[in-house]
């Protein structure tokens, strides 16, 4: 169940709805000259990891354990940062607990199945967020788009390179996503862009959840309109295509420990995001960017197998 490879189309739709809801969060504050340059290393490096990893991996037990610690932990800081965009929630722990559960319940089901719901998920996400973006467009202020370099980018990496945890998932050979790594780039660069030209680049990167506060100061015709409700469906769907991934790729490893730990592994991962979610958030954006580039990126290339050599038929 966890060891089913997944169509290239499904995980990278997947993929591509669990960066949704984090881009929405903290992308906005980011500079969109700087999210852009990053998105594209970020695409340039999971991209070289699929295609080295398409032929498989070695299990390797010990790597494996803290690639499961590592889940754990960003599981537990994309759940703390879940409840944001429902900053009206009287119990702030209820939004970040249920769909951690809910998750955990589209894990344990396996790795096709997670992905399915995934690429459904996707283009309810793509309708809604356009959307948000058609009304906002007008909005936009021209001389607000020149790019400034204000903040460090550290957050916007540890975001655009959550797309790399998909390759810890198998999946079947097929073309390189490299339109999907452009797309997402582009996309996470629209977002501040979008963000930036409403708010204006100062107020933009001092917000935190700037591109929800940009959609709750849109109006039409002169109107104020409140977009509250949809950004915040929006991103709790994105919210939970991130999770169940994350725990997806949990089951996936721990199955390669033993037979028949894939389950009780999504499960012991979400208990301890659940535990962790006030300290997860605290923890600083360049440990999160580098523990994916480690453990997404660079351990799964050197566990890489070779491809087969085809043997030439001797005449």
């Amino acid at each position: 169940m966890y060891n089913r490879e997944i169509e290239g189309h499904s995980l990278w739709a997947w993929a591509a709805a669990a960066i949704s809801a984090p881009a929405a969060q903290f992308l906005g504050s980011t500079p969109w000259h700087w999210t852009l340059l990053l998105g594209l290393a970020a695409a340039g490096i999971w991209l070289c990891v699929e295609a080295g990893t398409v032929y498989g991996r070695r299990d390797w037990k010990p790597v494996a354990v803290l690639q499961i610690l590592f889940l754990a932990f960003a599981v537990s800081a994309a759940a703390g940062w879940s409840g944001a965009c429902w900053p009206t929630a009287r119990q702030s722990w209820t939004i970040p607990v249920v769909l951690l559960v809910l998750g955990a319940c589209a894990a344990e089901q396996g790795c096709r199945t997670g992905a399915r719901c995934g690429a459904v998920l996707f283009w309810c996400l793509v309708l809604l967020f356009a959307v948000l973006v058609a009304f906002a467009v007008p909005e936009v202020e021209w001389r607000n788009l020149r790019p400034e370099n204000r903040g460090d980018g550290s957050t916007a990496a540890a975001v655009l390179l959550l797309p790399a945890a998909a390759a810890l998932l198998p999946r079947k050979k097929g073309r390189s996503p490299w339109l999907w790594g452009l797309g997402l780039a582009i996309i996470g660069a629209g977002v501040s862009l979008l963000t930036a030209g409403v708010l204006s680049p100062a107020v933009a990167t001092n917000i935190q959840g700037a591109f929800f506060e940009m959609i709750r100061g849109i109006s039409i015709l002169g109107v104020a309109e409140r977009f509250e409700a949809v950004v915040a469906a929006a991103m709790t769907l994105g919210w939970f295509c991130l999770l169940s991934l994350l725990l997806t790729a949990a089951g996936h490893l721990g199955e390669t420990l033993h037979q028949g730990w894939g389950r009780p592994t999504v499960w012991l991962t979400a208990l301890l995001a659940a535990a962790g979610q006030a300290w997860a958030r605290e923890v600083s954006p360049w440990f999160s960017a580098l523990g994916a580039l480690v453990f997404w990126c660079l351990l799964p290339l050197l566990g890489r197998r070779r491809a087969p050599v085809e043997k030439k038929n001797k005449i």
